[in-house]
C-alpha cells in the first residue's frame, strides 16, 4: 500500500498519541481501520478522514457532531446522507461565523482600549506588538499531544 503508515507514524503524523488513535476508532470518530498482518495501516483515505477530524476538533465542534458526520459518510454517497452532512456542517459553520463577528468586535474593543492607553502615556515606550500569527481558536487544541 502507497504511503502506508503504521500506527506509531499516523500518531507522529497528526500529533496525537497511540492510544487516542485507537479510541478515536473505537468510539466512531474515525472509521475503522484496515489491519495487515493484525497491525492498523492507516492510508491516505485513513489519513485525509483524521486530518478533517482534528480540523473539525479544531473549530470546537463536539465529538457528538463528529461521531455523526462520520456515521453519516459511511451510509454513502445517497441523497439523505449528503443533505444530512451538508446540513451539519452548515449548522456549525454557522456557529462559526458568530464567534468570527465576536472576536471581531472584541478586537474592536481591544484595539480602542490600547489607542487609549498609547494616547495617555505617549512617550513611554510599549511592549513591542508580538508578531501576526494564523491563530488558532480559543478553545482549539494546543499543539501538544493531544489526548482523547
Amino acid at each position: 500500500m502507497p504511503h502506508s503508515k503504521t500506527i506509531a507514524e499516523a500518531a507522529l503524523a497528526t500529533d496525537l498519541t497511540t492510544h487516542t488513535l485507537r479510541y478515536y476508532e473505537q468510539i466512531g470518530l474515525i472509521d475503522p481501520v484496515p489491519r495487515r498482518g493484525g497491525q492498523r495501516v492507516y492510508g491516505e483515505a485513513e489519513m485525509r478522514l483524521i486530518d478533517f477530524v482534528l480540523r473539525l476538533r479544531g473549530t470546537g465542534m463536539s465529538m457528538r457532531d463528529i461521531q455523526e458526520y462520520v456515521r453519516l459518510r459511511r451510509l454513502g454517497e445517497t441523497p439523505e446522507s449528503i443533505r444530512l452532512r451538508g446540513d451539519l456542517l452548515a449548522r456549525h459553520a454557522a456557529y462559526l461565523r458568530g464567534q468570527l463577528t465576536e472576536l471581531t468586535e472584541t478586537i474592536v474593543r481591544l484595539d480602542e482600549k490600547i489607542a487609549l492607553y498609547r494616547s495617555i502615556y505617549p512617550d513611554e515606550p510599549l511592549p513591542a506588538e508580538p508578531p501576526v500569527t494564523k491563530a488558532a481558536p480559543a478553545n482549539a487544541p494546543s499543539k501538544r499531544r493531544r489526548h482523547a
